[in-house]
Order: structure tokens, then C-alpha cells, then sequence
């Protein structure tokens, strides 16, 4: 029982830091509603916190202590979920693990490459025939994953005679299926012309 607390404590530690990440890069992306060059001033001017040289590794190791952690409770608790808040917070944890290792190989594949992770390093798998029919989905779940994670969480920290009715859980979960509806179509040009450097497509060609 112990072990299982330690677990969950740690958890919840690199959680809360990359929630703080990911608060910055939810504004990142609503930058992205009005202009390319609107999302990209604001990721210059957060780049100077995220990649500093002390914050930047934490970040990852907290990707990686997130998702070893999250396999380990997803393992212990499985057969106890039955309600929809638990069985939802085992089932976007599980692609939210699917998601972070994706996208972080994805953004150190475009740094090897010697190109910037910016808007056209998502803008590229959104707007390149064929590949939105699965990168379209791909991103647009794991925004819905992060904010019902984020939501499930909240909910089991409320006491469990108060946990029937949670309109701020729900409001979390309705927020992140609206924010996946409005930004994946901005970063496919759905609100302005978005083109995509060839750079960004010869490296898209080398895979696919």
C-alpha cells in the first residue's frame, strides 16, 4: 500500500509539472487561431523559460516519471475501475502515454533534422495528403486526453460523497473536446492560408 502511495505521489509531482508546460502551450496554440506569426512570437517568448538549460531536461525526465508511473497504477488499479471518471482516467492516461512519447521522438527528430519544432512541424502532418486522416485524430485526441486526464484528477481529489455531480470535471472535459475542434483545424490553414516551408516536406517525404 505504501509502495502504491509513493507511486501515486510521484506521479502527481511530475504531473503538476507538466501541467504548467502545458498551460503555456494551450496559449501557444490559441495564438495559433489568429496567425502563424501570432503562435510563433509567442513560442519565442516561452522557449526562454521551457528550453532553458535547467528546465528543458526536467521536462523530459518528468515525461519519462510520468509514463513509467502511469503504466504502474494503470497495471494496479485496472480491474477497480468501473465508473466512467475512473475507466476515463485509465483510458486517457493510456493514450496520453501513447501521445507524449510520440511527440517528443517527433520533436527530436525535427531538431536532428536541423529544423525548428514550431507551428510547420505539426502544420506539415495537417496539411500533406493523406496524413491527416490520422494525424488529424492523433492530435486531436491527445488534446481531449490531456484536459479528461486533468479533469479526472480533480474529480477523485473531491470527497466521495460529493463526487456524483462534478460540473467542473465535466466543464474540463467539454473545454479540452472544443479546444481539439478549434486548433487542429488552425494548424490545417481551416482559418488562413498556411504555408508550409519545403523543408518541412522533404522531411515529411523521408517517411512516409
Amino acid at each position: 500500500m505504501r509502495h502504491q502511495h509513493t507511486i501515486q505521489f510521484v506521479h502527481r509531482l511530475s504531473a503538476s509539472l507538466l501541467a504548467a508546460f502545458l498551460f503555456v502551450h494551450i496559449a501557444n496554440h490559441l495564438a495559433a487561431l489568429h496567425s502563424v506569426e501570432a503562435h510563433q512570437e509567442f513560442m519565442e517568448v516561452a522557449r526562454r523559460v521551457y528550453r532553458a538549460t535547467f528546465i528543458e531536461p526536467l521536462l523530459l525526465a518528468a515525461v519519462v516519471v510520468q509514463s513509467t508511473t502511469g503504466v504502474l497504477q494503470l497495471r494496479a488499479r485496472w480491474r477497480k475501475r468501473r465508473d466512467f471518471w475512473s475507466r476515463l482516467q485509465a483510458l486517457s492516461g493510456g493514450y496520453l502515454l501513447f501521445f507524449l512519447i510520440n511527440h517528443v521522438i517527433g520533436v527530436l527528430i525535427v531538431r536532428y533534422a536541423g529544423l525548428d519544432s514550431d507551428f510547420y512541424a505539426a502544420a506539415v502532418l495537417l496539411t500533406t495528403p493523406l496524413l491527416p486522416l490520422f494525424y488529424g485524430p492523433y492530435y486531436g485526441l491527445g488534446v481531449i486526453a490531456a484536459f479528461a486526464h486533468l479533469a479526472c484528477a480533480l474529480h477523485f481529489r473531491r470527497p466521495e460523497t460529493d463526487r456524483s455531480d462534478d460540473p467542473i470535471a465535466a466543464s474540463i472535459l467539454t473545454a479540452g473536446i472544443v479546444f481539439a475542434g478549434v486548433t487542429v483545424p488552425a494548424f490545417s490553414g481551416a482559418f488562413y492560408d498556411v504555408h508550409v516551408p519545403q523543408a518541412y516536406r522533404d522531411l515529411v517525404a523521408r517517411f512516409f
